[in-house]
């Protein structure tokens, strides 16, 4: 099963850990930031990892050995506690792609409602009715304005009992 990890890279070897393990067919996210530096009396704005000497890969330690993962030029190791490998949830992966923009969310959040979208339930006892989205009630549920008896009532749903439909 593909989990992601977390994999401790040399000293400022964050790029060159990211490279070669993309070159051998690896999922992997070193979120970025955008630091603003004076060097040589010059404003420099450039983009450092959010966390020096880490990146995140996401892998089938089953199907790829962690020996190939550690081996893999740039990486120290990866992170675990006692013999078990730290997996990282998907949550928190996602998390921080929104919050660093990265574009590989492009393709993931196409799918979801924006605010006045309509949408339709398709569990719980208002299956089959159709709603338009409010917005995000938490991480798992978001709010939803429904038609009952001839008024619109808002609702929290989860996020597994719609679907948004196409325009």
């Amino acid at each position: 099963m593909l989990n992601w990890y977390l994999a401790h890279c040399r000293p400022r070897e964050e790029e060159r850990a990211l490279l070669h393990l993309e070159n051998q067919g690896v999922e992997c996210f070193c979120p970025l930031i955008e630091v603003k530096r004076i060097i040589r009396g010059k404003r420099i704005v450039r983009n450092e990892a959010l966390f020096s000497g880490y990146l995140f890969l996401r892998a089938n330690l089953k199907e790829t050995s962690a020996t190939t993962l550690r081996s893999t030029r740039g990486v120290r190791n990866l992170v675990r506690f006692g013999e078990e490998f730290c997996a990282v949830p998907d949550e928190l992966i996602f998390e921080l792609m929104c919050r660093t923009g990265d574009p590989r969310l492009g393709d993931k959040l196409s799918d979801l409602p924006s605010a006045g979208d309509k949408v339709s339930i398709h569990s719980g006892p208002f299956a089959g009715m159709e709603a338009i989205y409010q917005e995000a009630d938490g991480d798992n549920r978001a709010m939803l304005l429904i038609t009952l008896l001839q008024s619109q009532t808002r609702g929290s749903f989860a996020n597994t009992d719609f679907t948004r439909l196409p325009e």
